[in-house]
């Protein structure tokens, strides 16, 4: 059975998922803030000819809010992984040490 060493604490990890994610960042949120905008261009220029009636007005007012909530929503959500991905990285980093004493041998 090999011997369970423990990792050398002053090398720093490798990079995993985080780094993946965090260049699929910009253009996730492009994609979520342009997707709903585009939603909502394609349903303004559906407008039937002639002055908008109350309906179509009721209508556009609640896609519109809705394509907003989306947005926001894919933002958020795009930030929240943005600082998980911050967190892992700075967590993975080597290790600091502010005092001046020796750092312990193997």
């Amino acid at each position: 059975m090999p011997s369970r060493r423990p990792r050398d604490p002053f090398r720093p990890v490798l990079a995993g998922w985080e780094t993946r994610i965090a260049r699929w960042l910009i253009p996730g949120y492009l994609l979520g803030a342009g997707l709903p905008l585009l939603a909502v261009l394609a349903v303004h220029l559906q407008q039937p000819p002639g002055p908008p009636s109350v309906a179509w007005i009721k209508h556009t007012g609640v896609f519109d809010a809705r394509a907003v909530a989306l947005a926001v929503f894919l933002a958020s959500m795009v930030f929240t992984l943005a600082l998980g991905c911050l967190i892992v990285t700075l967590m993975k980093a080597r290790p600091r040490h502010a005092d001046p004493l020796p750092l312990p041998a193997d």
